[in-house]
């Protein structure tokens, strides 16, 4: 299997450059994908989490932004915020990312959305925003990597950034996988694995679960959301999430049993912070990871947790949730609470690689630019 990968590199070593400049010109590129990639048993993945890419001055992309917007304040703290850290923290901790998928057996990159910062309220600026953010992200991978993202709230924020977005992220993922992909959700393999992409502000979650019965045969499923299933502990936001919203209710306890039966392992990003669930119920149970790569302050590169124990779950948030919501607040968590065996949440950024293989699935994290893990967790 090494020489069958070895092989398959060198064959993509042009198509993959060809693939990151094609999709710009909205021409076909010639890629294998990971649909049609036999992989080995055991493979990793470089995992980033909400990147929030921006640059300095804030009229490169938000020249055309609406100032009646009525968070208009809010966000100039964040343009503010994404052009100091990816002054250079950021781009460190990208090319500490790089260098580990340069020298240790790497099959693709993933992002957890919210890949650009988006508020550009003119469409030829936002699709700027998102090449000038993939070419950036990718070029100090090796060339052959697929190079994957999942939908954020970010990514399609601001006037005509909707359809931008969509038209840039479908073509764009179906020539990455190898095969022809829509939201709100869709599957590839990655050899025996399964793994299911989706919008997390989806308001039917039946969608993500027949992708997932549809294939019985898989040695593992993964569900990739911008936004958590987990209700997250961080206050007045925590029904903004996969299956937070109220049409969602009927169809959240079947996604749970899909996920539990099948052990799944649901990744996810959004919060800004690094968490990890394992829950465990009558149907089996499945873990979350929440990742980060918002480097906002240098004292955010840590691993030191908030809260670790699962007694913990919800502590945090419940001050933060105005009175009003706080019934409604303990109900979501609730619905999580009483399989939740394993918890640790901290407000850390990094990057992450993912190892997966027969034995088991672990999770490394990577405090800021750290080329050493601080913190290695058990998915599976």
């Amino acid at each position: 299997m090494a020489m069958a990968m070895m092989n398959r590199r060198q064959f993509v070593q042009t198509a993959g450059m060809a693939a990151g400049s094609a999709w710009l010109a909205g021409c076909e590129a010639t890629f294998s994908g990971l649909e049609n990639l036999e992989g080995p048993d055991a493979y990793s993945v470089s995992i980033l989490g909400d990147t929030h890419f921006d640059t300095e001055p804030e009229s490169v992309y938000h020249s055309h932004y609406d100032e009646s917007n009525k968070w208009a304040k809010i966000q100039h703290e964040e343009f503010r915020r994404n052009g100091e850290m990816w002054r250079a923290r950021c781009r460190e901790l990208l090319a500490s990312s790089a260098r580990l998928a340069h020298e240790q057996e790497t099959h693709f990159i993933l992002q957890l959305g919210d890949i650009i910062q988006g508020d550009c309220d003119h469409v030829p600026t936002h699709k700027k925003m998102l090449d000038d953010c993939i070419r950036m992200l990718r070029a100090p991978y090796p060339a052959a990597l697929p190079f994957l993202t999942v939908v954020g709230n970010h990514d399609f924020r601001g006037k005509g950034a909707w359809d931008a977005y969509f038209q840039f992220a479908e073509p764009f993922m179906s020539r990455e996988i190898g095969k022809a992909v829509k939201y709100p959700a869709f599957s590839f393999r990655q050899g025996k694995d399964l793994w299911v992409l989706c919008n997390f502000e989806m308001k039917d979650l039946n969608p993500i679960a027949d992708l997932i019965d549809a294939d019985p045969a898989a040695r593992r499923v993964f569900l990739v959301t911008h936004g958590p299933f987990t209700t997250f502990d961080t206050g007045g936001s925590y029904r903004w999430r996969l299956g937070g919203r109220k049409d969602c209710e009927a169809s959240r306890p079947r996604l749970y049993e899909t996920l539990s039966r099948r052990h799944a392992i649901v990744l996810s990003g959004h919060t800004h912070t690094t968490c990890f669930y394992r829950h465990a119920n009558r149907f089996g149970g499945f873990s979350e990871f929440t990742v980060n790569s918002v480097w906002a302050k240098p004292e955010l590169a840590t691993a030191t947790p908030i809260q670790d124990k699962a007694a913990d779950y919800g502590k945090f948030g419940l001050g933060r949730v105005p009175p009003e919501k706080r019934a409604d607040y303990v109900r979501e968590l609730d619905f999580f609470r009483p399989g939740l065996k394993e918890y640790f949440y901290n407000n850390g950024a990094g990057h992450y690689r993912l190892d997966v293989s027969d034995a088991a699935v672990t999770m490394a994290f990577y405090p800021g630019a750290a080329t050493e893990p601080a913190r290695t967790f058990k998915l599976a």
